[in-house]
């Protein structure tokens, strides 16, 4: 290995260091970090800077990320599709990739457009973001019937309407200050626990007698 070939795989490692360690700090920050964490991971990918430690970028997802192949490239391809305000959003309000388009064009900079109000994408508008997407939700024209999905598919569908309910309970939790409105919200936040623990018994209604 000639001088410069060393020097260049030196300094591969450095950026490698670099990016992996930017990944680290973003991690421990948490989820909102989700699009720049994206972005440290396209810019791993693209520019080949897993090569001085893994033979390739599967490898390295193994061995490096802790999660597959797969799995980055997924959130990589939401990245170049959406941009990073759909990490943001999504972050605050539970939307899936799926419910995503419906909502997009009402994206205006950092903020979300609805009834010519604009709702700013940040942590305390939690409540009234949730509220705008689900109007937004329901105004998006239906689409066509599909064809039978498969389990994986029904159940990534199932699991992102359960984290938009789970965040709007959350945010309504936190939007109230009554003692009893939030003892009603634990008390429903309970039952769907139960519920899903106890799978294929009979159901709530029949529990309380209806």
């Amino acid at each position: 290995m000639s001088h410069y070939d060393l020097a260049d795989d030196v300094r591969e490692a450095l950026d490698l260091g670099r990016v992996l360690g930017q990944r680290r700090a973003l991690a421990a920050v948490g989820g909102r970090c989700s699009a720049a964490h994206a972005q440290l991971l396209r810019r791993i990918r693209d520019e080949k800077l897993y090569r001085p430690v893994a033979p390739s970028w599967r490898a390295f997802c193994a061995a490096y990320l802790a999660r597959s192949r797969r799995h980055a490239d997924r959130l990589i391809a939401l990245l170049n599709r959406f941009g990073p305000v759909f990490f943001e959003l999504s972050e605050l309000t539970g939307i899936s990739a799926v419910q995503y388009p419906a909502v997009q064009p009402a994206i205006q900079e950092d903020s979300l457009l609805i009834d010519g109000q604009a709702i700013s994408l940040i942590p305390d508008n939690a409540p009234k973001l949730i509220e705008a997407v689900d109007r937004l939700l329901a105004r998006a024209p239906s689409r066509p019937a599909r064809n039978p999905q498969s389990t994986g598919a029904r159940l990534a569908d199932l699991a992102a309407r359960g984290r938009v309910i789970a965040s709007q309970l959350v945010a309504l939790y936190e939007s109230t200050c009554s003692a009893g409105d939030r003892e009603a919200i634990l008390e429903v936040a309970t039952e769907l626990r139960l519920i899903l623990l106890q799978p294929g018994t009979q159901s709530p209604d029949r529990r309380r007698g209806a």
